[in-house]
């Protein structure tokens, strides 16, 4: 597999680059989006379906026609079965549980998530089989892989497209602005401040301003250096 070092710089521009496409008044203030717009303006199509009867996988891209195995329900009975269906180049799938458990900050950042995989990521798998499409599991949406040495090059590309998303659904300038009024300060931080519990209060009230969930509104202001990373855990996710 092929794939591309990009850096937190790059990846913001990429952002940016999409932002100021589809609504750039969004790079100024937050603002409610329908993520299935965004779906549509860079010329893919959704789609819902039960990818596993355990959720194990979230979303899945489709970068050439060719096929996926969808489950009857979102769970597994003795002698169920999945049905072969056809997806063309361009489909993004979502995981039914996801528009179905009404929680629209995992649905945003999923969907967007895989939007940038579409964006960025198509050359990474050109040696791959005809057929190849990209699915997406749970622990791809880790918000910290750590310091490790071993990170595999789906994990890069997986980071890649988490810091794409979060950059897109929660746009620099617009995170700054809202972040100084609601600590009340007249400019930015010299050093990342530590969580505690009236901050803990603030993530909560912008991830509702920004249409997503805690974990990745924590993440975004973490990535900006406006919050420590002190006590970040590989076992939190951006997709909860």
């Amino acid at each position: 597999m092929i794939y591309y070092e990009y850096s937190p710089s790059q990846l913001e521009t990429k952002a940016i680059e999409l932002t100021q496409g589809f609504d750039k008044e969004r790079l100024i203030h937050p603002k409610p989006i329908d993520v299935y717009d965004v779906v549509d303006y860079i010329d893919c199509t959704p789609d819902w379906v039960y990818l596993t009867p355990n959720q194990s996988y979230l979303g899945m891209t489709a970068y050439n026609d060719g096929y996926w195995w969808a489950w009857p329900e979102p769970y597994y009975e003795e002698g169920m079965s999945p049905t072969k269906i056809s997806v063309s180049a361009g489909t993004i799938l979502i995981d039914r549980t996801i528009s179905e458990g009404d929680n629209r900050g995992i649905e945003n950042f999923t969907v967007i998530h895989e939007c940038f995989h579409q964006r960025i990521h198509p050359r990474c798998f050109k040696n791959r089989s005809a057929n190849y499409q990209h699915f997406c599991q749970k622990k791809d949406f880790r918000a910290e892989t750590g310091n490790r040495k071993n990170i595999t090059a789906i994990e890069r590309i997986e980071a890649q497209a988490n810091y794409c998303a979060a950059a897109f659904l929660m746009p620099k300038s617009a995170v700054e602005t809202v972040f100084m009024e609601k600590m009340e300060l007249s400019a930015l931080p010299s050093s990342p401040i530590k969580i505690n519990w009236k901050i803990d209060g603030i993530i909560g009230e912008m991830a509702i301003l920004f249409s997503v969930n805690y974990s990745p509104m924590k993440y975004r202001l973490q990535t900006l250096n406006l919050l420590s990373r002190e006590g970040c855990s590989l076992e939190e996710y951006l997709c909860n």
